[in-house]
């Protein structure tokens, strides 16, 4: 940004910049007050400040949207190196510098105010949140992705927009605090956003597919285990679902010894998935061998970058 010209700070402000969240002013602002210089750590404070959430969870809203948006626009830039985020418009003069400073503030308080109104309820506590995603083990109960790859949101099912002037909401054929823990699940950032105001989509999986032997073995420690042998399209999709929860369960796995239990569940998976698709163990395990000797493994990493 050196060698261009500084683009206008109040123009962006009052006619380009979106309100779709708090975030771009807040961290406009936060770095006029600072010399137009913050860390990521600094700049996830301020956000934390208005959405009463963990600290690393804003770290990684901060180098998402606020990022991408101010550094399309030109006016913040980011050095990798230092973790610094600059302010590339920092106004010279000082009045300018406050009527900037004051149409962030005016901004945050329009959203704020926006906010309450729409969702009647204070935000969810981080004792709460924390209890959610331990539940979720970190990952999306929709698409099941994990928290290392993409942001985690604490989801209202029965959405705020739906509570009474009391904060209350009908969940199961009750009335209960919208911030209550029945009414939240975890989805990543990009299922939260698909899902709607007026969705009321129930996520959380309170049955999941285990191997054939589980049942027996829960039955020879005393206890009484549920269960319902599923076929078909049924039986499909509950795969598909596991092969995402060890896909995940493996990818979060900090120990080698670890990771290749959840490599074993992947490959068992994998089977399964074959015989309903008309292919046995043995068939499928061919296929392998017949396509790396035609084509290769992915032993030698090599990385495909087009044509020369």
């Amino acid at each position: 940004m050196s060698n261009m010209e500084k683009p206008d700070l109040i123009h962006f402000l009052t006619k380009k910049m979106s309100m779709t969240d708090v975030y771009r002013p807040a961290v406009i602002k936060e770095l006029l007050l600072h010399g137009g210089k913050r860390t990521k750590k600094q700049l996830a404070s301020v956000l934390a400040q208005y959405d009463h959430s963990v600290q690393e969870y804003y770290e990684r809203i901060v180098m998402r949207w606020p990022k991408i948006t101010l550094t399309k626009h030109g006016i913040i830039n980011y050095e990798t190196q230092g973790r610094m985020f600059s302010l590339c418009a920092l106004p010279i003069d000082e009045p300018t510098h406050e009527e900037a400073v004051r149409i962030c503030d005016q901004k945050i308080q329009e959203w704020v105010t926006k906010k309450r109104q729409k969702d009647k309820s204070p935000e969810v506590g981080a004792s709460i949140r924390y209890e959610i995603l331990k539940s979720a083990h970190g990952k999306c109960q929709l698409c099941g992705i994990s928290s290392e790859l993409r942001p985690i949101d604490i989801d209202h099912i029965v959405p705020r927009a739906l509570a009474n002037k009391n904060g209350k909401v009908q969940k199961n054929g009750k009335l209960i605090d919208v911030n209550d823990r029945e009414n939240l699940q975890a989805l990543c950032f990009s299922c939260n956003r698909a899902k709607r105001d007026s969705d009321q989509t129930d996520f959380r999986r309170t049955a999941k597919l285990v191997r054939d032997l589980i049942p027996d073995i829960i039955r020879n420690e005393g206890r009484f285990p549920q269960v319902e042998q599923l076929t078909g399209q049924r039986l499909r999709a509950a795969l598909f679902d596991k092969l995402i929860e060890e896909h995940g369960e493996f990818i979060t796995a900090s120990k080698n010894e670890q990771k290749l239990e959840e490599l074993a569940d992947m490959i068992e998976v994998i089977f399964a998935l074959a015989d309903q698709y008309g292919s046995g163990r043995d068939a499928i395990l061919a296929l392998v061998a017949h396509k790396r000797q035609e084509r290769g493994g992915f032993q030698e990493g090599i990385l495909y970058n087009g044509d020369a």
